[in-house]
């Protein structure tokens, strides 16, 4: 594969940091690096949802070699949307310069842009101005760990709600944040991709994202749009930290140190702790912007509830941190960002 791709990332470069950062040949790659699992099940994953790219894209005159994947292939998926799924799995994969085919079960050969299209589409776009998709599909082989106390794992399913229920709750959860973080908005289209639906909940919420995952987020449905607002900020913003954990560890006694959570009934490493008030810091600004937008959210009871618990769960977060972190230059920057926001939405000044 290295031997293949090589030509196209010195003629293509954009489109191949593209086909290797999207979610379903990235996240095996990440996995891989973590040590999470053994390659080959990563590799049987990653290596068709890359030719599949490489085919649609047009770019197979870019290869500096001929690409055997003769193995079962049951998906492919390409981010902009297009999926296509074998029933029964088809026999393998060939790529060339002349172009990317598909051996099928019963032997023939189809190219990659005549094969027939999932319909209905298994990523669904949300809203017209983002790319963000409900993810009807997900390769992270990651989704069933779980470090909360109350749940077991992240299995797909639209929990008997509709397509379109789904559709309609996202996009009033983001119609939300748009409203009260105006800025926070437009980044979504570079910090969110996938939203997996995992059930619905009437009571409690629950969503996770994991590190190898970055801008794949995993939630439940709600009947309250606030509730679903908080949980994307949530999400997503522990996708930036853990992202910026690639490169720096933020903390130094991060994963050392284990402390009581503010938000979480169990004991926590302390990075836990950081990642819980570097996402409620923006949840807190959201309430503000909503109040200051004379949104209507901002009248009810159960925003005037959730002000008050995420402002006294950011001050106790943002204190324990402070005792006892050891951060590390980058990591004091970010504390230093918490900080001032987390002044800023409880009235004591700041921007």
């Amino acid at each position: 594969m290295q031997s293949a791709l090589l030509p196209l990332t010195r003629r293509e470069a954009e489109q191949a940091l593209a086909i290797v950062g999207s979610p379903d040949v990235l996240i095996q790659i990440l996995v891989h690096a973590d040590k999470h699992r053994p390659p080959e099940g990563l590799l049987r994953e990653l290596v068709p949802h890359v030719l599949f790219q490489i085919g649609r894209r047009d770019l197979a005159r870019h290869l500096g070699e001929a690409v055997l994947w003769d193995l079962p292939v049951e998906r492919l998926i390409d981010p902009d949307g297009a999926t296509v799924t074998f029933d029964p799995p088809a026999q393998g994969m060939l790529a060339d310069p002349t172009g990317v085919e598909v051996r099928l079960a019963d032997g023939s050969t189809c190219g990659v842009g005549a094969l027939p299209l999932d319909d209905p589409p298994r990523l669904v776009r949300i809203t017209d101005d983002l790319p963000v998709r409900l993810a009807l599909v997900d390769t992270n082989p990651l989704n069933m760990e779980e470090a909360h106390p109350d749940k077991a794992g992240n299995a797909l399913t639209l929990g008997d709600h509709g397509i379109d229920a789904w559709r309609r709750a996202l996009a009033d959860a983001l119609a939300l944040i748009a409203v009260g973080l105006p800025g926070y908005y437009p980044e979504l289209a570079h910090t969110l991709d996938r939203v997996v639906p995992v059930g619905y909940e009437p009571e409690r919420h629950f969503s996770a994202s994991y590190r190898a995952a970055p801008a794949t987020i995993y939630m439940s449905l709600h009947p309250s749009r606030l509730t679903m607002a908080e949980a994307i900020i949530h999400e997503v913003q522990h996708g930036k930290l853990n992202a910026l954990t690639w490169l720096d560890p933020v903390l130094e006694n991060g994963h050392s140190e284990w402390t009581k959570s503010p938000v979480r009934p169990d004991m926590r490493p302390l990075f836990g702790v950081l990642l819980a008030v570097h996402a409620f810091a923006p949840v807190a600004a959201l309430h503000r912007g909503l109040e200051a937008a004379g949104h209507p959210e901002a009248d009810t009871a159960l925003y005037r509830r959730r002000v008050e618990e995420v402002r006294q769960a950011n001050a106790a977060a943002l204190a324990t941190v402070a005792q006892v972190g050891k951060p590390t230059p980058l990591g004091a920057r970010v504390m230093a960002a918490i900080t001032e926001l987390e002044r800023a939405t409880s009235g004591q000044g700041g921007r």
